[in-house]
């Protein structure tokens, strides 16, 4: 079975790469999102499927095709970063999955939002001013889980 990833991040291809297991072909292709740097609320669904629909254009005979956009959803005046996982299969139409979230600081999310979503994401905010040690895994100090960890858990929940 040949599964294109839409990206070439190493954490999105290792959370693929466990959530499938070694039985298949992962591909990752460089997938263009069209959305900022930091998608916001439904910007982060156009995102995963625009990655998913390009993906498609460069490798257009895989069984499965996966995209993973991360984004900020504001619920009830809190910002949750959310996993979304837009999955194709041959044969079906494309479908999203909504992954487990975890709570950013209100005050990162309008420091990052006052710099610009298109340049500046959440985490690199707090990264800067020392709320979490890793800007691409603020999940890991604020919830005692990985980021790979939530997007292994989206994947499979995608998958069923």
């Amino acid at each position: 079975m040949r599964i294109v990833l839409a990206s070439t991040s190493a954490v999105k291809l290792s959370a693929c790469r466990e959530a499938f297991g070694n039985a298949v072909e992962i591909i990752a292709v460089k997938a263009k999102s069209g959305v900022s740097e930091q998608p916001m609320n439904a910007e982060t669904l156009s995102g995963a499927f625009n990655r998913l629909r390009d993906a498609q254009q460069q490798v257009p005979d895989a069984d499965i095709y996966i995209s993973v956009e991360n984004g900020i959803f504001e619920e009830n005046g809190r910002f949750i970063d959310r996993p979304v996982i837009a999955i194709a299969r041959k044969g079906v139409a494309p479908a999203a999955t909504f992954g487990e979230g975890v709570e950013f600081p209100k005050a990162s999310v309008e420091e990052a939002r006052l710099r610009g979503f298109d340049k500046w994401t959440v985490g690199q905010v707090m990264q800067e001013t020392g709320v979490v040690k890793q800007h691409d895994d603020p999940h890991l100090d604020i919830a005692g889980k990985s980021r790979k960890n939530f997007l292994v858990d989206a994947i499979k929940a995608a998958l069923r």
